[in-house]
């Protein structure tokens, strides 16, 4: 294995949340004295341990289960989305007791007997990790349940582990009287750059080796900063640069090597500025971070996109009057303005294959352009070389309806609502061959229906 070749005991970097060896930077001390001191003195009922994924969490809780608090037992639960029955079901054998029973109620009163029958001095505490998965019915029969056990004597604590995003749902309205009891919330912090350099060698230190004989100063440096204070992301990062240098059979991670796991694995680790990312409730798209740092937010209902594609956007714009004016030339008067720019949008999409077609601008917007622009210069864009011209007649343009995107709308349901059958998505895709992704649909983009032979002329259909 990879780690023989650099005299390391084991395998230094593992994905999976492990006690051994625990390292604990000033934000994960703090942690877990409050952790401690909730399961052993805290008389409310419930705390709150937050943050982000892979910052420790779940390492934590592994910890303080590892240390076996005296006077304290403990019951975890790993799955949040479980029901209230089924979570008594898990937490009931983990406290010595075996049961058969299947309602609520008969649940509950057993709980009960198990707590009332405990030593004196004795607490019983409920761990539940990824809490932000949870139900609110659930988190309101643990309110209730807290509630019936020892009321004056707080004999039961019960710990939420989750990412921040449990705050926000904690605030609901629904939930103001679970808030009320909670006394302890503590946040789990990214580490700072020493941190996280202090990380990797705790890590390697446990297998015998440093991070100064294993890691180039610069490479490790490039590691830590892509990893932005995220352990679980570090050690990815490091375990695939370890595997690289040792198929290079490189004694070093180099500089080189550093840079090229940073780049597979970038992708990966932020979202790429190019991809909306959807909300799992919404059509609209949530803010994407972009590789600078830079937020790009959506504004009415519109995707964001970042600054850079607008030129592309802009080149198109300028393309497609190109176009209009030299057809403009060729074609009989008749033809109105609104079917020029239908039938040239798709045109322009097939020219430009790497790059998503921009939503076309208004016919008013279309006419403002042209009027700027002027007769000659419109004349002069036409003649590029660019955009061959076959003959002194505009080609024939399939006859095609063009759908403007509204929030929410998938390929899926344009599909039933204009095709008749959800079946149809895929003839509805292949007719949009512009389309890039067909998973995500820009509002205000335009998308056309298969062609028909009984219309003579493209239709729009907001």
């Amino acid at each position: 294995m990879y780690y023989k070749h650099f005299g390391l005991e084991g395998p230094p970097f593992r994905f999976s949340p492990s006690a051994t060896p625990l390292f604990l930077s000033s934000a994960h001390r703090e942690c877990l004295a409050a952790l401690e001191w909730a399961l052993l003195h805290d008389e409310c009922g419930f705390m709150l341990l937050l943050g982000e994924t892979g910052t420790g969490k779940t390492t934590l809780l592994n910890a303080i289960l590892a240390r076996r608090l005296p006077r304290v037992h403990l019951a975890c639960v790993s799955n949040p989305r479980l029901s209230f029955p089924e979570i008594m079901r898990v937490v009931l054998p983990q406290l010595g007791v075996t049961t058969d029973e299947r309602g609520q109620l008969e649940l509950i009163q057993q709980f009960e007997r198990v707590v009332s029958n405990r030593l004196q001095g004795h607490r019983t505490a409920i761990v539940i990790d990824e809490a932000q998965d949870m139900s609110d019915e659930t988190l309101e029969d643990l309110r209730l349940l807290a509630n019936r056990i020892g009321p004056q004597e707080q004999e039961l604590q019960i710990v939420l582990a989750g990412h921040p995003e449990l705050l926000e749902r904690l605030s609901a309205r629904n939930l103001r009287q679970f808030v009320e009891r909670i006394s302890t919330k503590v946040s789990l912090l990214r580490l700072s750059a020493d941190e996280s350099i202090a990380y990797v060698e705790c890590r390697l230190a446990a297998q015998g080796a440093s991070a100064r004989r294993i890691f180039n100063a610069k490479a490790l440096r490039r590691l830590v900063e892509t990893a932005d204070g995220i352990p679980r992301r570090l050690n990815v990062l490091c375990h695939n640069a370890l595997v690289l240098a040792y198929s290079k059979n490189a004694n070093v991670v180099s500089a080189e090597i550093a840079a090229e796991v940073v780049d597979d694995y970038r992708a990966i680790l932020r979202p790429s500025p190019a991809t909306p990312v959807r909300s799992a409730t919404r059509g609209a798209a949530t803010p994407v971070p972009l590789s600078d740092g830079q937020i790009v937010t959506p504004s009415d209902g519109d995707t964001a996109r970042p600054l850079r594609r607008r030129s592309i956007y802009a080149a198109g714009a300028c393309a497609a009057v190109a176009i209009l004016g030299a057809a403009s030339l060729l074609v009989p008067t008749a033809q109105t303005w609104s079917d020029q720019i239908n039938h040239a949008v798709p045109a322009i999409a097939g020219l430009t294959p790497t790059h998503r077609a921009a939503p076309p601008a208004s016919y008013a917007d279309s006419k403002n352009v042209a009027a700027a622009i002027g007769d000659e210069k419109v004349m002069a864009k036409a003649d590029s070389p660019a955009i061959p011209i076959a003959s002194n007649k505009l080609a024939p343009v399939p006859d095609r309806t063009a759908i403007h995107i509204r929030a929410g709308d998938t390929f899926r349901d344009l599909a039933a609502k204009y095709l008749g059958s959800k079946d149809r998505a895929w003839d509805l895709i292949k007719a949009n061959p512009q389309i890039r992704d067909p998973d995500v649909l820009y509002v205000g983009e335009t998308v056309y229906l298969p062609s028909t032979p009984n219309n003579d002329r493209s239709r729009l259909v907001q």
